[in-house]
């Protein structure tokens, strides 16, 4: 891909970015419908879907021949037959939106043939943009973001929603992570799979762990870690893929091995057994 369409790529998510959480923040003074998606903890509001069509409608106006996967479905096409795909988060962290109004983010990774060229986590609350681009670094409102220092296990602080999933409790990965849990130095929970994943890259939190998410969750984190010179993998230490669900495991690579022997999921299937 050439530097100028690259280079077109990063403005226009990080505008699409700002834009989105600009407008998410206007929406939350206002009254606003919440809906339930599959459960009583699992909510979509009027402002998901707002957002989500304000940034498509950006995208499709510069690049009307790109695909779009995002988490409110508001793309009519199907995104499996474009070249470049963006994957979209409105609001990531709903929950949080409703109720605390922090710890929320707008989400945009691009890709192109499935390798992620930009990735933008913004967070329209303390007015915090991180963002990647492809062999060019990771960013916090512009100041780069190195993860350089050695951390191990036991000086770490991860981040994880595992206790709270219920095929984790199947698997017995709960008890996996509890076991982790009384070995590194915290545990912490944000709500915000693209802020925690974020986090990681700017060295806020060590390592970041999830059993289940959707592209749409983890496709600008994933750029951004990587880009700071993190290791992102899913818990069986297997590539992410770009556009479906995946186990996710994001850490600062100096502890990466012993993290993800830890999280084995072989060893998950012989405690369940």
């Amino acid at each position: 891909m050439q530097a100028s369409t690259l280079t077109a790529l990063k403005e226009l998510t990080l505008a699409c970015a700002r834009s989105a959480g600009e407008l998410s923040m206007k929406r939350m003074k206002e009254p606003f419908t919440v809906e339930y998606k599959t459960s009583a903890s699992d909510l979509v509001t009027a402002v998901d879907k707002e957002v989500e069509k304000h940034v498509i409608d950006m995208i499709l106006k510069r690049f009307p021949d790109h695909g779009i996967l995002g988490e409110e479905s508001t793309f009519a096409k199907d995104y499996r037959q474009y070249d470049t795909l963006w994957v979209i988060d409105p609001i990531d962290g709903t929950t949080n939106f409703v109720h605390q109004q922090i710890n929320f983010a707008v989400s945009i990774a691009v890709y192109h043939k499935g390798e992620g060229l930009v990735g933008a986590v913004y967070d329209p609350s303390r007015d915090e943009l991180f963002y990647a681009v492809k062999g060019e670094g990771a960013f916090l409102n512009d100041r780069p973001l190195h993860l350089d220092r050695v951390v191990s296990l036991e000086e770490a602080i991860l981040c994880t929603s595992v206790f709270w999933n219920k095929r984790a409790e199947q698997m017995g990965i709960d008890l996996i992570v509890k076991k982790l849990a009384g070995k590194v130095r915290g545990m912490r929970l944000l709500g915000s799979a693209a802020l925690e994943m974020s986090y990681v890259a700017a060295g806020r939190l060590d390592g970041y762990v999830s059993l289940s998410l959707n592209a749409w969750d983890f496709g600008a984190g994933r750029i951004i870690v990587e880009e700071a010179g993190g290791r992102v993998t899913n818990m069986m230490g297997e590539p992410l893929p770009y556009n479906e669900k995946s186990s996710v495991m994001a850490c600062n690579p100096t502890f990466y091995e012993e993290l993800q022997h830890y999280l084995d999921l072989s060893e998950a299937t012989d405690t369940e057994a």
